[in-house]
């Protein structure tokens, strides 16, 4: 599936990944392909994707999330920094 990341500087991912965890703000959840479309709100974390044996971490800060029902997840995010 098609992970997107945005901040208002731009793309900041652009991806496949086989799953994807985001920290929303009820609280962590997990997307895989297939996933039922909605929408959420996000609190700062950690989200993290998985590519096939590879496990990738971004921090972000609050913003919001659309999981489409065309394996697509976008993550709007006022912030988003590698680890490294």
């Amino acid at each position: 599936m098609l992970l997107e990341v945005v901040t208002p500087a731009g793309s900041a991912v652009s991806t496949n990944a086989d799953e994807v965890i985001v920290p929303g703000a009820e609280g962590e959840f997990g997307v895989l392909p297939g996933h039922t479309p909605f929408i959420s709100a996000l609190r700062p974390g950690n989200l993290r994707y998985k590519s096939g044996a590879e496990v990738h971490t971004l921090s972000i800060g609050a913003g919001l999330v659309e999981v489409t029902g065309l394996d697509k997840i976008v993550v709007l995010t006022d912030r988003a920094v590698r680890p490294d």
